[in-house]
C-alpha cells in the first residue's frame, strides 16, 4: 500500500510541525516514515538508517604470491661467476698437465689433414680429440656434482652458459681453448648422442673391423661360437658348458702367426705411458693409456710387434677389442727402446 499525501494532509502536517516547513518534501515519505516521524516527535523516520563509521581493524602484513618468483636460468640452476672461475681454473690446470700435451701432439702429427674438410683425418681426429678431452672432464667433474658422462659435460655447459658472459670467463674460456689446441673464441661442442650412428665413406675399404676378443670353439655337432650354454636337466638353469669340453678352433683374428698368451702379463717401461688402441695399427683409434709401471694382462701376440689386451682388460677400457704396441720401431722410435716388458702374474 503506498501513502498518497493529499494537500488538506499537507496543510495539517505542517501546522504541526512548522519546523518542517518546506524544507522537507513530508508528501514524498512512505507510510512508515510518516508513522516513524510522528513517533518521534519530529526527530526521525524508519528507514533512514545512519551509515556506521567501519571500525579500525589492524592492517594485514601483505601476503606472499602463492607462486614463486620468476628466476633466471642461471640464478635457479647454474653456477654463479666465482663457481665458474673456479671450475675453469681445475680444468684449466687438468688440460695443461704434460700427459694430455704429449697426446694433444701425438694426434696432431698422427692427422696432418685434419684441417681439410672433407679429409678422413678431419673425422678421425675430431673423435680421437673428444675421447683425449673427456679423460680430463670424466676428473673434474664429479668434483662438481656433475656426472662422468658426455651428458655430465653438457650440463656443465648449461650451468655455466650465464657466467659466460662475463668478461673475467670469457678470458679463462680463451685460455683453456688455446691449451685444448682449439681457436681462441670457439665454442666447444661435446660429440652428439647419435654420433655412434654416423657413417663414414671409405671408397679403399680399409675401414676398421670390429671383431671379438673371446676366442672360438667348436661343439660335436660342428657349431662355432665363443660360448655353449647347456640346460640343467634337474633345475632347468642354463650353465656355460666348460670349454674342455670344446674344441678351440684358433686365435680369435684367424691369423696363424699369432700365438696365445693366457695368463700372461706385461710391464710397461715407457715413459710417461704406452697408447691403447682398438687395433693393431698407430693410426688406429686411441681407447686409452698406462703408464709406466702399470700391468697389462695379455691375450695374443701378433707378429711379435702388436700385444691383444686380455678380455678383463677390455671390461675396463669399455671396448670390444684394444692393443698395445710392443716393438719400438713399429711405434715410431728407436730400435731397442723398450717399451714393456713380460712379467710373471
Amino acid at each position: 500500500m503506498v501513502w498518497k499525501a493529499d494537500e488538506s494532509t499537507r496543510e495539517s502536517t505542517l501546522q504541526l510541525f512548522p519546523v518542517f516547513l518546506p524544507k522537507v518534501r513530508a508528501w514524498t515519505w512512505k507510510p512508515e516514515e510518516l508513522e516513524a516521524w510522528f513517533a518521534s516527535g519530529g526527530t526521525t523516520k524508519v528507514g533512514a538508517q545512519v551509515k556506521e563509521q567501519p571500525k579500525e581493524t589492524a592492517k594485514e602484513p601483505p601476503k606472499e604470491p602463492q607462486t614463486p618468483r620468476k628466476r633466471s636460468h642461471g640464478e635457479a640452476f647454474g653456477f654463479d661467476i666465482q663457481e665458474t672461475l673456479q671450475l675453469q681454473q681445475q680444468l684449466l690446470t687438468s688440460f695443461s698437465e704434460t700427459d694430455f700435451q704429449e697426446n694433444l701432439k701425438q694426434l696432431q702429427a698422427q692427422h696432418p689433414e685434419r684441417k681439410t674438410k672433407g679429409h678422413y683425418d678431419s673425422a678421425a681426429y675430431l673423435e680421437a680429440f673428444n675421447a683425449l678431452a673427456f679423460t680430463v672432464y670424466a676428473k673434474v667433474l664429479p668434483d662438481w656434482k656433475l656426472a662422468a658422462t658426455w651428458d655430465g659435460v653438457r650440463e656443465m655447459l648449461s650451468k655455466t652458459h650465464e657466467a659466460q658472459a662475463h668478461p673475467k670467463v670469457r678470458k679463462v674460456q680463451e685460455e683453456i681453448n688455446v691449451i685444448m689446441g682449439l681457436p681462441r673464441n670457439v665454442c666447444f661442442t661435446p660429440p652428439s648422442k647419435n654420433s655412434e650412428f654416423l657413417l663414414i665413406f671409405r671408397p679403399d675399404g680399409d675401414a676398421p673391423v670390429q671383431s671379438s676378443s673371446l676366442p672360438l670353439y667348436q661343439d660335436d655337432d660342428g657349431d662355432e661360437a665363443h660360448e655353449f650354454l647347456d640346460e640343467d636337466e634337474d633345475t632347468g638353469e642354463l650353465k656355460v658348458r666348460a670349454t674342455q669340453m670344446l674344441k678351440r678352433c684358433g686365435p680369435t683374428s684367424g691369423t696363424s702367426s699369432e700365438q696365445e698368451a693366457q695368463e700372461v702379463w706385461y710391464q710397461v717401461l715407457h715413459n710417461p705411458a704406452v697408447m691403447i688402441r682398438d687395433q693393431p695399427d698407430e693410426k688406429a683409434r686411441m681407447v686409452g693409456r698406462k703408464k709406466v709401471g702399470k700391468r697389462l694382462r695379455i691375450q695374443s701376440v701378433k707378429d711379435g710387434k702388436w700385444l691383444q689386451l686380455h678380455q678383463s682388460e677390455l671390461v675396463k677400457l669399455g671396448v670390444q677389442e684394444a692393443w698395445v704396441v710392443m716393438d719400438p720401431v713399429e711405434a715410431g722410435l728407436p730400435a731397442g727402446s723398450p717399451l714393456l716388458e713380460k712379467v710373471s702374474p
